[in-house]
């Protein structure tokens, strides 16, 4: 009976050296006493080599111990490293790629510190119509959990890993870095949208980081943004294939492929991205909706954009002519990050209102006229002089930077 309800295996798995060996022998015998195979799937893995791709032997002296990278650098973060090894391929062990798998928890991390920041000032706000921006992420969310299930079905376990990878990445990097003046004009919307996003990607990555994940989790319980006891005990995300825009994402594609060049030509031409400029040129094939060009535009720093198509390469050409206006709010902008890192230092969080005064010699009045969108921007209902003052400067010229809780 149990062989009836057991037999053949879903899953066997073991290094490729048994390819001729176990699995072959195992195959033999369910052949001549079933007339069939004995398992339905098999998985296999290479050998883990030292980073010159040598086998690892003590007269060599280049072992390196699980137990070693485990207390250096946990076993989440150990198991994240082996199990996106591709099946049946050796490994190059490589320190820095372990690091990297620990950076990219520590944005994983981030990202839950930034929603409980968020979540600080507002409230989860579900919008009726979604702007472009919600509706790529939320595409690429469903586009995955469609994937990386199918993936699981099919036991091809190395390859989901990269998939759920990519997703948080993308949170962070594309999402939460074109939302930044949005999360101050529509903090519910980002903040709905990421928690949508963050959680699904906790239920599906806690099959990967075990530990990290449930940590994470019980961090958002204590804040009471979700309910379940554990995230081991929530239900596995279902995608929502109405979500999903294929032609979205790979125009999204096209359009952080134009920011990533805009950005390389800025650095070409030494030219900060908080200084805004008059005029860029994109020349390419894909024909790109205006939303989608205004995200260009907000992200490269230009006040207008124009587009040829045609050209199979994406070119970005710059126009560098500085105004005074354009000058100013470069400035303002530069005073701004200064002085939200002021405001960390001192460990004020977003939400509190300071009194602010700004002091750059020989340009005070350039700078009266950005007074508006620097107090919006760093939530100040005044300019004075008080408690908390740093220095600084910008291009040579000195900058005083005061305030205080209020």
């Amino acid at each position: 009976k149990l062989i009836e309800e057991y037999f053949p295996a879903d899953l066997v798995l073991e290094a490729t050296e048994q390819t001729r060996l176990w699995f072959s022998l195992l195959q033999i015998c369910s052949s001549i006493v079933f007339n069939k195979s004995s398992y339905e799937n098999v998985y296999v893995h290479g050998m883990i080599l030292d980073f010159q791709g040598m086998k690892m032997s003590k007269s060599l002296g280049n072992i390196i111990s699980p137990y070693h990278v485990v207390d250096k650098f946990s076993s989440d973060i150990f198991r994240y490293y082996i199990c996106g090894i591709t099946a049946g391929e050796n490994i190059n062990f490589n320190w820095e790629d372990i690091k990297q798998k620990q950076r990219n928890l520590l944005v994983l991390m981030n990202i839950g510190n930034y929603l409980k920041d968020l979540l600080k000032q507002t409230k989860l706000k579900k919008s009726g119509k979604l702007d472009i921006e919600e509706k790529y992420i939320l595409s690429r969310l469903n586009s995955t959990t469609e994937k990386v299930t199918e993936l699981f079905e099919k036991y091809e376990l190395d390859k989901t890993i990269s998939e759920i990878e990519k997703l948080f990445l993308d949170l962070s990097r594309v999402y939460i870095k074109i939302t930044r003046d949005k999360s101050v004009e529509k903090p519910g919307v980002v903040a709905f949208t990421i928690h949508e996003i963050y959680l699904k990607c906790l239920q599906m990555f806690s099959t990967i980081c075990p530990l990290i994940t449930e940590h994470l989790w019980q961090n958002l319980r204590k804040e009471n943004m979700v309910k379940e006891e554990s995230v081991h005990l929530t239900k596995w995300p279902k995608s929502d294939k109405k979500s999903i825009d294929n032609k979205l994402e790979e125009d999204f594609n096209t359009v952080l492929e134009v920011i990533e060049k805009g950005l390389a030509e800025r650095d070409r031409l030494k030219i900060g991205l908080k200084w805004p400029l008059k005029k860029a040129v994109v020349e390419l094939q894909v024909k790109l909706t205006k939303e989608l060009q205004e995200i260009i535009k907000n992200q490269i720093n230009v006040k207008e954009l124009e587009v040829r198509y045609g050209k199979k390469e994406i070119e970005v050409t710059l126009n560098t002519e500085m105004t005074p206006k354009l000058e100013a709010e470069g400035y303002a902008r530069e005073i701004i990050r200064k002085i939200q890192a002021s405001r960390k230092k001192v460990g004020f969080v977003k939400s509190d209102k300071i009194k602010l005064a700004v002091s750059l010699k020989g340009l005070e009045k350039l700078i009266k006229t950005q007074e508006k969108f620097i107090k919006e921007r760093v939530n100040a209902n005044e300019m004075v002089f008080f408690k908390h003052t740093f220095s600084d400067k910008i291009k040579g010229r000195e900058l005083k930077i005061s305030f205080e809780k209020i």
